[in-house]
């Protein structure tokens, strides 16, 4: 089988996301167990979605083809995974706006999206001869000048061929994974697509599918979401598709667009969209209307997702015994200020100030893994075995007049379940912000200073 799949990088320089979404993003930490999965059948009820209106189609519409796998995917979750809670969004024919979609899965706490779709290229139109008929047509001249020039008219007969136009299915087949990301891909695309172009989310308003985020709080957050949530679902899509793969399907590979998928971003949970085939390809729409194909697709996710639960369990387990040695931690105050003299300093960043007080926000960097920090100002201690998160701990400072550089240490207590112990810090000063990547451990200490000028 020939293989098309584009590995993604997994770090994103920034990822954009709505302000809405991650208002909600939940503050547990991401390593829990599965424990329920929400499983949406793309469209329904007044939106089609996709059809396969080709000559020689079956005019199948989308939203019908996504129900129908949607249910068997159910099916086989409640069958692989017993002890698992499987909602889907919706059983029957109606139609769900993307943002109540997402409302149902965060509403249910749901700790993994799967979203069914089906892709469509735009089709081409093709014409063919179907007969001749008689066509009157005009001689005409001019005869005289001034006000004495007339036009005179000729009538003739010719026979000309008649034309009926219809529409030719794509060549595109095969499965396909869909991430949110705000990572480039055009290229990418046009490369795979040539002259076809993609419909994703067809038939749904088009606020839903461009998302516009610029404010700094939310870059911050977005960041810190893409760490969370997007890495797991690279690892999901990837194992869907390595199983798509093991059948006589193309699996095509992993894909993020610029623009945002809905029901992708406002999640708050690892996500995927599965574009089970091209309802415009002839083979595929037949496959994806099949027992047989719906059925066999089902299996391929269902695999997929019970290996993916495995492995987010396993690591869940990492992180209980993490937090079994905090609760048994010897308590911070009956430790010396000065244990962080034990470790080396390692200078990550010389920021200069120019005014005493500023602000400094620390977050979790990366995964949310449990990493515990205490922080010295100027060698005395503002902050005591502080967990990390995705909401930020903040601390307001201000310089000591009589020193040329302040020095901002973080000590890590622990390094969590995937070391080292990482943060994200941003400093605000005046209409200022600077973000630094904090790494420290059990032989040193992340330093940050600040040159008052």
């Amino acid at each position: 089988m020939v293989r098309m799949n584009f590995v993604f990088q997994i770090f994103f320089a920034a990822l954009l996301i709505s302000g809405t979404a991650l208002a909600q993003t939940p503050t547990t930490p991401v390593t829990k167990k599965i424990r329920t999965i929400i499983v949406d059948a793309g469209h329904g009820g007044k939106d089609f979605g996709a059809h396969g209106g080709y000559e020689g189609g079956l005019d199948s519409k989308e939203k019908n083809i996504t129900l129908q796998i949607a249910l068997k995917l159910v099916a086989e979750l409640k069958k692989q995974l017993p002890d698992v809670k499987i909602i889907p969004t919706r059983t029957t024919d109606i139609y769900q706006s993307p943002p109540e979609k997402a409302d149902i899965a965060n509403e249910n706490h749901g700790d993994l999206f799967i979203c069914i779709h089906a892709d469509a290229v735009a089709l081409q139109t093709g014409r063919r001869q179907t007969g001749s008929h008689q066509e009157t047509r005009y001689h005409v001249k001019k005869t005289g000048k001034g006000r004495r020039r007339k036009t005179t008219s000729t009538p003739y007969t010719v026979t000309v061929p008649t034309y009926e136009y219809y529409k030719i299915g794509s060549q595109r087949t095969g499965t396909s994974i869909w991430l949110f990301a705000a990572h480039k891909t055009k290229d990418k695309l046009d490369a795979l697509l040539k002259n076809e172009e993609l419909e994703i989310e067809s038939g749904v308003d088009s606020v839903y599918n461009n998302i516009d985020f610029d404010t700094p709080e939310g870059r911050i957050r977005a960041k810190i979401y893409a760490d969370r949530y997007q890495k797991k679902s690279i690892k999901l899509a990837t194992m869907v598709d390595q199983e798509v793969d093991k059948t006589d399907r193309p699996a095509l590979g992993l894909y993020q667009r610029q623009k945002g998928i809905w029901v992708l971003q406002a999640t708050n949970m690892p996500a995927i969209l599965i574009e089970t085939g091209f309802i415009t390809n002839h083979d595929d729409e037949r496959y994806l209307n099949s027992e047989k194909g719906q059925q066999e697709l089902a299996e391929c996710i269902g695999r997929a997702v019970k290996k993916y639960k495995d492995d987010i369990d396993h690591t869940a387990a990492i992180a209980a015994v993490a937090e079994k040695q905090k609760a048994s931690a010897t308590d911070y105050n009956s430790e010396k200020n000065e244990k962080y003299t034990d470790r080396t300093k390692t200078i990550l960043k010389r920021i200069d100030l120019k005014q005493a007080n500023f602000k400094v926000d620390l977050y979790d960097d990366g995964d949310i893994d449990g990493d515990i920090v205490s922080v010295y100002f100027n060698g005395k201690a503002v902050l005591s075995n502080k967990t990390l998160t995705d909401k930020p701990l903040t601390l307001n400072l201000t310089a000591d007049p009589d020193k040329t550089e302040n020095e901002l240490l973080i000590y890590a207590e622990n390094e969590g379940t995937i070391k080292p112990n990482t943060a994200l810090m941003v400093v605000t000063e005046g209409g200022n912000r600077t973000e630094v990547r904090i790494t420290s451990d059990a032989k040193k200490n992340g330093v940050v200073l600040f040159i008052k000028k």
